[in-house]
């Protein structure tokens, strides 16, 4: 019995000391537990309410040459609601009601949904937002987000190009200069509730973003209108499909505008996807002349009263080529056959430079290559081996066709004539505005001279006979006290799905530049598929109407004619926009009908 009674306590001791150890031992994993991984549990029940966001800069904005804003960033405030917390959504209805101009009824049925993210404004001002983070009301959270704001509208949206979802630029000058528009984007901590939404005071700088750097264009924003305008009116009145146009100062290679429309059925024209004047190839038709007769001249193939014996038709290898009227074969000078257009006089004047010369001449004028413009999506044209040629192409190739090239690429070309022998590369931003206003000006690259001076000054009056001969073919851009030098063009568009061209498919052209003997100011206009169809009948009357109005804009003179004649080389002028800072007070250009009507 006692020997039982021994046993007993033995275990006894041995069950009290094992809980002992047990119990020991959840007390020292309790310990560890709270003191030693304390602080890493603290942090990720941190993490499980906090998060860190990227918030995007505000793009630099966009000016125009005059200090009026193109294309700016603004932010804007998103207002959602949590009615799971909202104790008092009648009176909070009542007072959003009226600084969101939301009905009462509808925003009260808002403010009681079953839910705890409710949207009640996705694009506030930050004027109206402060009006409502400044109440203080619970279960509402705020996020901001940047919108690109146009106040100048869509007159130069195919230049400027767009901005993504994802706040970076996608096409135009937004993609082009997305590295410097786009800003550095900052971080952001904040405190999240259960149900999803920021914890009143939850936000937190990490690194706050920092704005993008600007641009200031050498766009005209009165010009650029002005010559939208013209486009639209004449895109209407001749049916045509598409329309493109480039107003330039010749001697700086600034842009002074640029318009690519596209028709709208029952509509005015719209703002094309593309921006037409750099990315659509089309065969330029006569206007490409000027460097047939410039390589002629150069080679001293011809002078301007070289004398040619010219029908009105010919054969090259099976293959008919006829002048646009009809005549009796007849003796024409080589200022004659510019004038009127001859493609036949062309021809025999590309047979005496020989085709090889020719295409070297193409070469010279930087067609096929890229204009140096940098635009995205432009295109370098389309020009053929000379070793590639067909027996045809003598014909062909001088007056226009096989060849492809953008206006643009044509309007350098004339720009060349323009500037007596120089080739100007093009450009469309003048300078950088840092974050903090300070203006920076990019530099141009410096013009190459391809052409002899005196030759090009003797082409250039020889182009004046185009507009100012009662039987050029360029009498529709006649400005009023201005003589006016450019070339006409008509094109037929090349067939996509079989050999040859379109039937009844015409491409309409217009080059020129002005006052001809000092010139100030070049332009091009290219109409798709215009009624009627000529370059001289659609495009020149655009040109003269936007000519005229921007020789009234900056203040451009007529030049006399004896004082300056024809073909002398004018002194160089000062650019027509020198640079100012885009963030002063522009000065409004007045626009009373008898300026707009030109």
């Amino acid at each position: 019995m006692p020997r039982r009674n021994a046993s007993k306590k033995s275990r006894h001791r041995v069950m009290v000391l094992a809980v002992t150890v047990v119990f020991m031992s959840l007390l020292v994993r309790v310990a560890y537990i709270q003191i030693d991984q304390g602080r890493k549990y603290s942090m990720l029940s941190v993490d499980e309410v906090t998060s860190t966001v990227q918030v995007p800069a505000l793009r630099g904005a966009v000016y125009s040459s005059d200090g009026r804003i193109l294309e700016m960033s603004v932010m804007r405030t998103s207002v959602i609601a949590d009615p799971l917390i909202i104790h008092h959504p009648a009176e909070e209805a009542s007072v959003l009601s009226k600084i969101l101009g939301i009905n009462e009824d509808k925003l009260l049925a808002l403010l009681t949904e079953h839910s705890g993210y409710v949207p009640l404004a996705t694009s506030l001002s930050q004027s109206l937002a402060n009006k409502i983070i400044s109440l203080d009301l619970p279960g509402l959270s705020f996020s901001q987000h940047s919108v690109v704001s146009i106040p100048s509208g869509d007159i130069v949206e195919p230049v400027l190009g767009s901005v993504g979802w994802n706040g970076q630029g996608s096409s135009g000058l937004e993609y082009e200069y997305n590295s410097l528009l786009a800003g550095t984007p900052g971080t952001e901590r904040l405190a999240i509730s259960p149900s999803g939404l920021v914890m009143p005071g939850g936000k937190s700088w990490i690194k706050q973003p920092k704005p993008g750097s600007g641009l200031v264009l050498t766009i005209n924003e009165s010009l650029q209108y002005y010559l939208d305008q013209a486009l639209s009116q004449e895109i209407i009145k001749s049916h045509a499909r598409s329309g493109t146009a480039i107003v330039m100062d010749p001697h700086t290679g600034d842009i002074l505008a640029m318009a690519s429309l596209d028709s709208v059925p029952g509509s005015t024209p719209q703002p094309s996807p593309l921006n037409l004047a750099t990315d659509m190839v089309y065969e330029p038709g006569s206007i490409f002349k000027i460097i047939t007769f410039s390589g002629a001249l150069e080679d001293h193939v011809i002078t301007p009263s070289t004398t040619f014996i010219v029908p009105d038709h010919m054969v090259i290898d099976g293959a008919l080529f006829h002048d646009a009227w009809v005549h009796p074969t007849q003796p024409m000078t080589a200022t004659q056959i510019i004038a009127q257009s001859s493609n036949i006089g062309t021809i025999k004047i590309a047979e005496a430079l020989g085709k090889y010369r020719l295409a070297q001449w193409i070469s010279k004028f930087r067609l096929g290559k890229p204009t140096g413009l940098h635009f995205p999506g432009a295109s370098p044209g389309i020009v053929l081996n000379p070793a590639k040629w067909s027996p045809t192409a003598i014909g062909s190739t001088p007056i226009g066709q096989d060849t492809g090239v953008t206006p643009l690429q044509m309007l350098d070309a004339m720009n060349v004539v323009a500037n007596r022998g120089l080739f100007v590369y093009p450009r469309l931003v003048k300078a950088i505005v840092s974050p903090n206003g300070r203006v920076r000006p990019v530099a141009s690259r410096p013009p190459k001279r391809i052409v002899s001076q005196s030759i090009e000054a003797e082409l250039a009056g020889m182009i004046e006979h185009v507009v100012s001969s009662p039987v050029g073919t360029g009498v529709h851009a006649r400005i009023p006290g201005y003589v006016v030098a450019g070339k006409t063009g008509t094109s037929q568009i090349p067939s996509h799905t079989r050999p040859g061209y379109v039937p009844g498919a015409f491409m309409a052209t217009f080059g020129g530049f002005v006052p001809a003997q000092d010139p100030r100011l070049s332009a091009i206009v290219v109409l798709d598929r215009p009624t009627p169809i000529y370059g001289g009948s659609v495009s020149a009357p655009v040109f003269a109407q936007v000519m005229q109005y921007a020789l009234r804009l900056f203040g451009i003179p007529p030049v006399s004619v004896s004082n300056t004649p024809a073909g002398t080389e004018a002194s160089q002028p000062p650019p027509l926009s020198p640079i100012t800072s885009p963030l002063a007070q522009p000065v409004a250009l007045p626009m009373t009908d008898s300026v707009i009507r030109g």
